[in-house]
């Protein structure tokens, strides 16, 4: 658990510390491989058809972790996105099934989390 804060702190230093992060720096941080292994991430891209779009997949790592501990990692991939991506929006996915993991309201803040999909 403390890597997980540790991940969360740095992203959010990372997001405080410049005036603004690019796109592919965003990407780096959550595909960064202590950051890949910590939170169950398989692979970050930005979507080849529409570059506002963060497609983050996930793995069983993630589904092994608290929920609360997702919820910190998926909103501080939403914040550090939408600060190096204006009206960004993140996708986070299951990496079988492609199907969304996450789910967030309005203002930014994870209002739903799924379990593993059946596959």
């Amino acid at each position: 658990m403390k890597r997980l804060l540790a991940i969360a702190l740095t992203l959010a230093a990372v997001r405080a510390g410049a005036h603004s992060l690019a796109p592919d720096e965003v990407v780096a941080a959550v595909a960064e491989p202590a950051a890949r292994v910590a939170m169950g991430v398989e692979r970050a891209t930005i979507d080849g058809k529409n570059p506002r779009v963060l497609l983050i997949r996930v793995g069983p790592g993630w589904f092994g972790l608290p929920a609360d501990a997702r919820v910190t990692a998926a909103e501080e991939w939403r914040s550090s996105w939408r600060s190096a991506t204006p009206q960004g929006v993140v996708a986070v996915l299951d990496a079988g099934t492609s199907e969304p993991v996450v789910r967030f309201g309005l203002g930014g803040q994870v209002v739903g989390l799924r379990e593993r999909p059946q596959r």
